[in-house]
């Protein structure tokens, strides 16, 4: 139409079935055909749901255009839109007209293609659920479970276009149903399943195995860079300047559910000098940017470098080290090599040469305490096959000086002395006997007299250097005091001599000097005593080297490796309280920021550190016991190692932090709750909100024929008499913290010391102190074995007993281990046993009322056995006499003990009987004077007098020392 024409255009104008259409919604009844037409002052276009319906247009344009379906289906529901074609300034005037095409069957006509909707979180999508009945009331959205929508989900229903959720979330992951109302009846509509693809926060993180590559010219060079990403959308590049033809090579890995694990390889087949520089690895995804350096250097040949590395205190004396003798060195050297060294080796004043296979790149010697036979030359060498190189420290030692005077003739006086940095000396007289001129007004220096000159007598290459002076005294008709007094930089010496009266001879003071020297030798040897005296820190966990039969040799802990993988920066660690303390240390409370693989979390742990007075003995067992803890490994029922800090400060060992304590005083603290549950269950039935509910437990009831199980539904339906027969409870139920024990929990935490202890011997690990004070528990109540020989007082501790220079828990002890001094994992399992019988007496003490005297010794040599505690199933009982064998290889293993247990917490029928191999008669035969006493009973006196006492051999052996 020509523009000159002015003329106002009409809105398109609809026909269904042949009537104008004169509100937004039409409906077609089943059967009938669907006809649109739409007219207007311009050629028209009709606008359809779905592409695919336009087939059913007329196909000639012009100012009339008609939709027409014989049979339309509920597909055909929507809404049609016609608008004018041919202009684009008319393009705003519309017409549309909703449809309903009703199905009887269907209320919500959805497309199979809809219904897996996956998306990216933040979007927003629409549920295309297409009402085909206007009738249709309450349309809303629910879980296909029945549940309600979780409630942050935010969606708006479209009665024409189906329900619009809002910014989608990954926790709306589910399955999904529309729903309406006809006539009172609800309706729902295919199942949505909606998968929201989390939104990536981070740039991906891009790795580089090494900060600087190193070639010869003509080597090959291969650098790979590893990253992941939960999806495709991924982009990795590399940035580099090198003259060289570069091949890259891309490897992508599926590592479970949304991890790609991609690597890239960049590889030069012949690097050349004009390849050194910068190469970056560039890693890009949606949430930006990240990328990792490394530093190309192509030399011309093979090259060893070596640089010193030590403290900054001594870094300045360059290749010559001085240090005061006791003091601790550490020599270091820092290799730059290419190829890597083969072999590299110290040689030092006091070993041979020592040399190690192994690709390294820091060398440290560490040197302790040292004494003057150490001072000397320390050449480090460094070997590769195509190089070597070495670096030599020239060690000297601070030595205070020593003072000598002697008396040469009647008027002459020789100081010598020895020290390092050679020694100056001084001379004083003073009138009288005295003990020192030093700083007397009276006294005389004499350090200008030209005959008291201090002369250079010898000097080493490396050790003390001796000096003399010769001082000449004047005859006197009084006596006098001469003083020779010796210093440097380290300290100060002294030694005074007697001067007679004129023309007599000098009284020396050395009846004196011999006096000081006894009561010197008498406070040493008390200072030993006390010394010897004082309670050690012992590792009592052995790790076992080699075995010959029944004899084992252990590994020296000192002699294990520390991998400084278990570094963790000291200043990254805050402490708290302390939650246990000993002689020599203490375990606190702490908190460790960016401990784990994320380096932003915070961990509550649990931390071994010494005490300030402690001796370098403790510090040397801290050392063992970190070193054992790497060695072990990860178990869950083990205090697992997190990490250490042995650098810039005390040594700290970080152990996982188990919030209820010890299992014995948890067992103590819950053992007035496990009796009030076992006594007065009527009234816990008679009022369920004591204790949540009864819910799914198990129920023990005593009789002479020993103990059965009942259910909780049983139980309620028991008679009051029956019920007061109850003995204890297996509780199914959720623990929220303050549930009281139950046989469950006793039985788990008894199978969960055997699993670890397992453990433990497969690693070839002896523990030694087996018992309930050794165990802790998560406040999952999962059990965990520990040793807390750095935390205990044991001075004070009366589980511990005296036996020659050490404290030892007899109580718990094998008889071998008592009697022989023999440890091995048997003694473990005897150790275990004692255990069992703490956890189902709820934390008594064994063998109650008992000393630790002869008589238990000799009781314990024939083999006499404590009786079953309360609260233990006849099966436990069987498995701690198993545990008590008095032949050590009769016992049964660990894995055997744990496959018990388990079967007992697997729930098994009363009729199926555990098969018990190694299980032997009552050790005390019949006829003995002894009898086993009842329960809790103390052994009988009367029988036991007429035997000889005997006390434990404690002799020494090949299989361990005490």
């Amino acid at each position: 139409m020509p523009d000159s024409i002015a003329v106002e255009w009409r809105h398109p104008v609809i026909w269904f079935n042949s009537k104008v259409v004169q509100s937004s919604e039409v409906v077609v009844k089943p059967g009938t055909s669907l006809e649109l037409k739409c007219g207007g002052d311009g050629p028209v276009n009709w606008q359809t749901r779905l592409p695919k319906h336009k087939r059913y247009m007329s196909r000639s344009p012009g100012n009339l255009r008609t939709i027409r379906v014989a049979r339309p289906t509920a597909e055909f529901t929507g809404t049609y839109k016609c608008f004018y074609s041919a202009w684009a300034q008319h393009r705003h005037l519309t017409s549309s007209v909703h449809v309903y095409v009703k199905d009887p069957n269907r209320v919500f006509w959805t497309s199979s293609t809809s219904l897996r909707v996956v998306r990216k979180e933040g979007e927003d999508y629409l549920l295309p659920c297409l009402l085909t009945d206007p009738e249709a009331t309450d349309l809303g959205l629910r879980m296909d479970n029945g549940t309600t929508v979780p409630p942050e989900m935010n969606y708006t229903v479209y009665r024409h276009r189906g329900i619009l959720i809002r910014s989608l979330q990954p926790s709306f992951n589910a399955d999904y149903v529309c729903t309406a109302k006809v006539k009172g009846v609800e309706k729902t509509s295919k199942t949505f399943s909606i998968n929201v693809i989390q939104k990536l926060r981070f740039p991906p993180y891009v790795f580089l195995e090494m900060d600087e590559y190193v070639r010869i010219v003509g080597e090959e060079l291969q650098i790979r860079c590893m990253t992941h990403n939960p999806n495709f959308n991924y982009n990795v590049t590399w940035n580099y300047t090198t003259k060289s033809r570069v091949r890259i090579e891309e490897r992508v890995r599926s590592s479970g559910e949304n991890r790609l694990d991609i690597q890239s390889i960049l590889t030069i087949s012949a690097v050349d000098l004009a390849d050194t520089g910068n190469i970056s690895c560039i890693g890009t995804n949606e949430a930006g940017v990240n990328s990792s350096n490394t530093y190309l250097l192509v030399v011309e040949k093979p090259y060893i470098r070596l640089w010193p590395q030590l403290i900054p205190k001594l870094a300045s004396q360059g290749l010559s080290v001085e240090v005061n003798e006791g003091e601790d060195l550490e020599l270091g050297v820092m290799v730059e090599a290419y190829p890597q060294i083969t072999e590299h080796r110290w040689h030092t004043p006091t070993s041979p040469s020592t040399s190690m296979q192994e690709h390294i790149y820091h060398a440290r010697l560490q040197l302790k305490r040292m004494n003057a036979q150490e001072q000397g030359q320390y050449t480090f060498y460094a070997k590769s096959n195509l190089a070597n190189g070495s670096i030599s420290f020239h060690v000297k030692m601070y030595q205070k000086p020593i003072a000598v005077v002697r008396w040469e003739n009647i008027t002459t006086l020789t100081c010598t002395s020895f020290g390092y940095p050679a020694p100056q000396i001084i001379w004083y007289q003073c009138s009288g006997i005295r003990p020192t001129c030093n700083g007397n007004n009276t006294g005389l220096p004499k350090q200008n007299h030209p005959q008291a000159l201090t002369v250079e007598v010898q000097r080493e290459e490396y050790g003390a250097v001796e000096v003399e002076s010769v001082f000449t005294v004047g005859l006197s008709n009084h006596r006098m005091t001469v003083e020779c007094v010796a210093f440097n930089l380290v300290g100060v010496s002294s030694d005074t001599f007697t001067v007679e009266v004129s023309d007599k001879l000098f009284t020396s003071t050395l009846i004196g000097a011999a006096g000081v020297l006894a009561i010197f030798l008498l406070l040493l040897v008390f200072l030993l005593y006390k010394y010897k005296q004082k309670p050690r820190f012992e590792i009592r966990w052995k790790i076992i080297e080699a075995r010959e039969g029944n004899n084992y040799t252990f590994i020296d802990p000192t002699q294990l490796p520390y991998n400084e993988k278990w570094e963790f920066p000291r200043d990254k660690l805050k402490l708290g309280k302390v939650l246990g303390a000993g002689a020599f240390g203490k375990v606190v409370e702490a908190t460790a920021f960016g401990l784990g693989e994320d380096k932003d979390n915070t961990l509550r742990v649990a931390v071994k550190m010494l005490k300030a007075n402690a001796h370098s003995d403790e510090r040397e067992a801290l050392m063992s016991e970190l070193k054992i803890l790497s060695h072990l490994g990860h178990h869950q029922n083990i205090v697992n190692l997190l990490g250490a800090c042995t650098y810039g400060g005390p040594v700290l060992v970080i152990t996982e932090y188990c919030s209820l304590g010890d299992l014995l005083n948890f067992l103590r603290q819950k053992a007035e709750t496990f009796v009030n549950l076992v006594m007065n269950i009527p009234e816990i039935t008679e009022n369920s909100n004591d204790y949540k509910n009864i819910c799914n437990q198990k129920w023990y009831i005593r009789s002479d024929s020993g103990i059965s199980s009942t259910s909780s539904s049983t139980y309620l339906e028991m008679r009051p008499s029956q019920q007061s027969h109850i003995e204890a409870s297996e509780s199914l139920c959720e623990d929220n913290g303050d549930w009281p024990l139950d046989i469950d929990d006793l039985l788990r935490f008894s199978l969960q010391v055997a699993q670890g202890l397992d453990f433990l011997a497969s690693r070839n690990c002896i523990h030694r102190d087996v018992a309930a004070r050794n165990v802790l528990l998560t406040d999952k109540r999962v059990a965990k074995i520990c040793d807390f020989g750095l935390a205990r007082d044991i001075m004070n501790d009366s589980n511990y007993v005296v036996k020659g220079n050490a404290r030892l828990p007899v109580k718990w002890m094998a008889p071998e281990s008592i009697f022989e001094c023999v440890y091995t994992v048997q003694s473990d399992v005897w150790s275990y046993g004692i255990l069992l019988w703490e956890i189902f007496s709820l934390g008594k003490s064994p063998y109650p009322s008992m000393a630790v005297d002869s008589r238990f010794y000799k009781m314990v040599k024939r083999g006499y056995q404590m009786s079953q505690p309360d609260f233990a199933l006849p099966e436990i009982y069987m498995i701690m006499k198993m545990c008590w064998n008095l032949e050590p290889t009769e016992r049964p293993t660990f894995s055997m003990i744990s496959q018990m247990i388990n079967r007992l917490l697997g729930g098994q029928d009363e009729q199926e009987k555990l098969i018990y191999r190694n299980v032997q008669p009552e050790q005390v035969a019949e006829g003995e004077a002894c009898d086993e006493p009842k329960r809790y009973d103390p052994p009988c006196e009367r029988s036991c007098d007429h035997e000889e006492e005997e006390e434990p051999l404690m002799k020494t052996n090949n299989y361990q020392f005490c």
